[in-house]
């Protein structure tokens, strides 16, 4: 085996390990860049689900109001961790909202803020 017919050799490993990467990233992207959420049919942000989550934990209000306007006043929705997050807007939604029985505000806050059942010994 020649130098000519080693390089040749090495340069299609290389070639072959750039090109799993660069459909592993597309994969990647599409999937987390998915303009929808299927189940619930609320438009899902797009771009890193985890980046939304971080925003709206460090800056809520700002969060909001600014997919609000990019969503033209329409509902959206994004993850946090394994929870769908929607934000609804308008008086359909809020109707919508506080008539539906299986609808809890206070879980959903339970659910954001992180809060954990704590159980104290009896003495």
């Amino acid at each position: 085996m020649s130098v000519l017919d080693s390089t040749i050799l090495g340069n299609q490993l290389v070639a072959g390990v750039i090109g799993a990467a660069a459909i592993l990233a597309t994969t990647s992207a599409y999937y987390a860049l998915s303009p929808e959420d299927v189940d619930r049919g609320f438009p899902k942000l797009r771009g890193v689900q985890l980046y939304h989550a971080w925003n709206f934990f460090q800056r809520r209000f700002d969060f909001l109001h600014s997919n609000f306007k990019r969503n033209l006043g329409k509902s959206f929705s994004f993850n946090v961790l394994h929870h769908t997050v929607v934000a609804l807007a308008g008086e359909e939604a809020r109707q919508a909202f506080f008539s539906n029985p299986h609808l809890n505000i206070n879980e959903g806050y339970k659910i954001l803020m992180g809060a954990v059942r704590v159980s104290l010994p009896n003495n």
